[in-house]
């Protein structure tokens, strides 16, 4: 992984080929549908998801990339499962605790979201190049300051894990012992916080420089270093996935699928 790509997998699927805005209304679809459907939807959107990653050849990839959000799933059914406020169905006593039914159905529903969301978002980073993205959104009038935003984002935490990587092999270099014990590791995150944190400030001073000097400010007569393809296809697809997202809303304001029709 390098800063210029981020987490882009280069790849020839039928998903790398996809223009960016294409994937973006994709992504667009599958949010809406997590956050606004009923939580019995969660497990079909998943498995679609991974379907997917896995016809791009980036199952494995994707699986692996679990260990992130790992911790925070857990927490979320934990904590909520011990202290839901109002829960009175308690399900086992932990001495001044106890696991309840709301809470931990709300924890449930509320990791599958995110669970579901880390998924689609991997996947869209995954067989996205930065640059595409970049150049999609200013080519259909998006603010070249807004894509910069967008792809800054997305180029941040390689940038800081490659800035990271390099620090930590410098003060190996140097005697620092950053394995051994927890304790050990800890106190090698110290020496390693401020340059990180420091490199960061400059990088973003640099490229400020380098922004001003390329004149990224001017307005008329801006051109494209790079054209990305928008296949027939996709427009087809884009329009799809449009009325996907208005048979959605349509379906969750209608209460059909939660029993609610009036």
């Amino acid at each position: 992984m390098s800063t210029a790509t981020g987490y882009y997998q280069a790849g020839d699927s039928w998903l790398h080929r996809r223009n960016p805005m294409t994937k973006l209304l994709g992504v667009a679809l599958a949010l809406i549908a997590t956050f606004i459907l009923p939580p019995l939807v969660l497990p079909v959107i998943a498995l679609i998801v991974v379907a997917i990653a896995w016809s791009t050849g980036l199952g494995r990839q994707i699986i692996r990339a679990l260990r992130i959000p790992a911790l925070l799933l857990a927490s979320i059914v934990v904590v909520n499962a011990l202290f839901f406020p109002g829960a009175t169905d308690r399900l086992v006593s932990l001495g001044p605790l106890s696991i309840t039914r709301e809470g931990l159905s709300f924890g449930l529903i509320s990791a599958g979201r995110v669970l579901v969301s880390f998924l689609v978002l991997v996947t869209f980073l995954f067989t996205t190049l930065a640059d595409d993205l970049l150049e999609s959104l200013v080519s259909r009038g998006a603010s070249h300051r807004i894509a910069f935003v967008v792809l800054s984002a997305v180029q941040m935490v390689p940038r800081m894990q490659e800035r990271a990587g390099s620090i930590l092999d410098a003060q190996q270099a140097r005697g620092l012992v950053v394995s051994g014990s927890v304790r050990q590791r800890a106190r090698a995150l110290v020496p390693l916080i401020g340059p990180v944190l420091l490199g960061s400030l400059i990088d973003v001073r640099e490229r400020t420089f380098a922004l001003e000097a390329r004149g990224f400010g001017a307005r008329p007569g801006r051109s494209a270093y790079r054209i990305v393809a928008d296949p027939p296809a996709d427009r087809w697809l884009r329009l799809a996935i449009l009325l996907g997202i208005v048979a959605v809303v349509a379906l969750a304001l209608s209460g059909v699928l939660t029993g609610r029709a009036h």
